[in-house]
């Protein structure tokens, strides 16, 4: 029964370092959907940027379309100023041409501000470029290494399976059979006892279990987790 329990033993190790890289693999697809998720965020970050910058350069073009309104309206009023008879329509004209000037005067200052809000949204916008430049290499950096990763993973989980067949074919049919009916539920599927105590489930054992593990005649499972249970002094006699 030793050897099988050597057997046995090498299949959990087995098994265990298979659902570790079956793990890894399987988290696989969620680094690539974060990595999506942060190109879109990113796009998103740029195209509010310029759209400041268009809302900004829009605003311009209204201002100095209001500009252009006001002078032609100044410059007809100008040009009325001989035409007037008395003194109340020459009063109520100069009155319209100050508020004309007013508000060529609003305009050109929204022009200015304008321009200045073009200026700094263009500024953040090269900045942010530039810090999106950054991410998006680094993304790319990522997704080629994760590439590269999940191929060594399809190989080498492939290779572990291919050898896991093999060992599980080289058992005995009854004790491949209940190895597979505790590794569907539990891994690893064989713990080490160290006293009394299951350190799969840290449970003690039956003192009648525990000797029936000592004598090595028999597979012993745990009563609280149902691991098949080798004890320590007989893991270093496999392992030797």
């Amino acid at each position: 029964m030793l050897d099988g329990l050597n057997e046995l033993v090498g299949l959990s190790q087995l098994d265990s370092k298979l659902a570790l890289l079956e793990k890894e693999r399987a988290a696989i697809p969620e680094k690539r959907a974060a990595s999506a998720r942060e190109r879109e965020t990113c796009e998103a970050r740029l195209a509010a940027a310029g759209e400041v910058v268009s809302e900004a350069e829009l605003a311009q073009r209204r201002w100095e379309t209001e500009a252009q309104d006001k002078e032609a309206l100044l410059a007809k009023l100008e040009s009325q100023q001989h035409q007037v008879k008395t003194n109340e329509a020459y009063a109520a004209l100069l009155s319209e041409m100050d508020q004309s000037r007013e508000a060529v005067s609003q305009a050109e200052t929204g022009i200015l501000e304008a321009m200045e809000a073009i200026e700094e949204a263009k500024a953040e916008l090269a900045a942010l470029e530039e810090q999106i430049r950054a991410v998006t290499e680094r993304l790319e950096t990522e997704d080629r290494a994760c590439d590269e990763r999940e191929s060594a993973l399809d190989a080498e989980i492939e290779a572990l399976r291919a050898r896991r067949e093999a060992q599980l074919g080289s058992l005995d049919p009854e004790i491949a059979a209940r190895y597979e009916k505790v590794a569907a539920r539990r891994q690893p599927a064989v713990a080490v006892i160290t006293g009394e105590t299951c350190l799969g489930c840290r449970v003690g054992i039956p003192p009648q279990s525990f000797i029936e593990i000592l004598r090595g005649e028999a597979l012993v499972s745990c009563n609280h987790c149902h691991r098949i249970l080798i004890h320590r002094d007989q893991l270093a006699a496999t392992e030797a």
